[in-house]
């Protein structure tokens, strides 16, 4: 993460808000769980960790696949 301005979700009229999120049936406990803490904290630093907790949670993601992919014989598509 750079020390520069963080952008902190790519498309700002399309984000949904803290309100909607905690409203809505389709979101995860773990992700309300996570956004009531995080909206205790101070913004900058939630936010900092997120971008942090998503990245290695994509990395795991993509390793995860891999693995199974070369497991079954598969190739998946490079980024």
């Amino acid at each position: 993460m750079s020390e520069q301005s963080p952008t902190y979700h790519r498309d700002e009229a399309s984000a949904p808000t803290a309100d909607e999120l905690l409203c809505s049936p389709s979101s995860s406990t773990w992700l309300k769980d996570a956004l009531r803490s995080a909206l205790t904290r101070d913004p900058v630093d939630a936010a900092r960790d997120a971008e942090l907790l998503a990245l290695v949670l994509a990395s795991r993601a993509d390793s995860l696949l891999a693995s199974d992919a070369a497991r079954l014989g598969l190739s998946l598509p490079r980024r």
